[in-house]
């Protein structure tokens, strides 16, 4: 028999420390009730000491992933690969506009509430959530693109959350303290974890790793499996070595007519070596090899 893994749990600081005490509180209370109450409940208390608005925000963001989480409509993503995350957080977003223009026309419109003013307007959002192996804290993001064409992320891990919008993006890049790090890798593994998701759809599978540690887990919501495509591996890599290493590239959407039928498709590009000179490949399933003339469309 396989051995079994364990995998990381998304949203557990909701599910367990407000979610969980509340429905002790008012068993008959649905989920959605148990929500309105616990929105209503932080927005009225008093402020503390070290609270602000923005860090209240935070919660009430976290609150409504859970929401969509406990309606089964939160999609979750099973990495088998661990190193699978440190790839996406560390692939630079080098065709960031590129990669917002196809989120944005393959996303679905939403109806976004905004905390404070009440206002409500369509965004195109993605919101999904990461299990790792053999970690206990798993990742929740919203990617939402914004109106004025921009894309904010708010994202969860534990107890802490965050946002970030593409806005800030190339000055957040240029810091070096551990907070701007921490938030540059969270939207790093957000963009990319979708643009991995559409450029090798050979390596997303329907359903629950085969080797889920049960945990009660609902297999009736909607669950993909990653794993690592070997087109993003070193070719060079030693039959000893049990890590892998990666290529080093980006995601980029083709936008040029040159492409003919692959037009509108994301792919991995990597520098290689071709006759002495360096050349950007495709890594891509069945996308050809393109130069870098006409690979900059704008």
């Amino acid at each position: 028999m396989a051995r079994k893994v364990y995998y990381s749990k998304p949203l557990k600081y909701f599910w367990h420390h407000l979610y969980g005490p509340q429905k002790k509180l008012t068993p008959s209370f649905t989920d959605d009730q148990i929500f309105a109450l616990l929105r209503q409940n932080i927005l009225t208390a008093p402020m503390g000491a070290f609270e602000t608005a923005e860090s209240r925000g935070l919660i009430i963001s976290g609150l409504e992933l859970w929401r969509e989480d406990s309606r089964g409509e939160l999609l979750h993503i099973f990495f088998l690969d661990k190193q699978l995350r440190e790839f996406l957080e560390n692939t630079p977003l080098s065709d960031l506009e590129g990669i917002k223009k196809f989120l944005y026309e393959n996303g679905q419109s939403n109806d976004v509430i905004h905390l404070y003013s009440k206002e409500q307007s369509k965004h195109v959002v993605y919101r999904f959530a990461l299990h790792l192996p053999y970690e206990a804290e798993g990742y929740a993001f919203s990617l939402s693109l914004e109106n004025d064409g921009s894309v904010e992320l708010f994202f969860s891990l534990g107890e802490n959350g965050g946002r970030m919008s593409d806005k800030f993006y190339a000055d957040t890049n240029k810091k070096v303290d551990e907070i701007s790090l921490t938030i540059l890798k969270m939207f790093r593994l957000a963009i990319n974890t979708i643009a991995y998701m559409n450029c090798f759809p050979d390596c997303v599978a329907d359903g629950v790793p085969e080797n889920l540690f049960e945990r009660s887990e609902d297999k009736s919501v909607r669950n993909f499996t990653f794993q690592l495509s070997e087109k993003i591996r070193e070719s060079e890599n030693s039959q000893l070595s049990k890590i892998p290493h990666f290529r080093k590239g980006h995601f980029r959407l083709l936008q040029s007519d040159y492409f003919a039928n692959k037009k509108g498709q994301i792919v991995f590009v990597a520098e290689t070596m071709v006759k002495g000179k360096a050349k950007t490949v495709s890594m891509s399933t069945e996308t050809d090899e393109f130069r870098n003339n006409t690979a900059k469309t704008k």
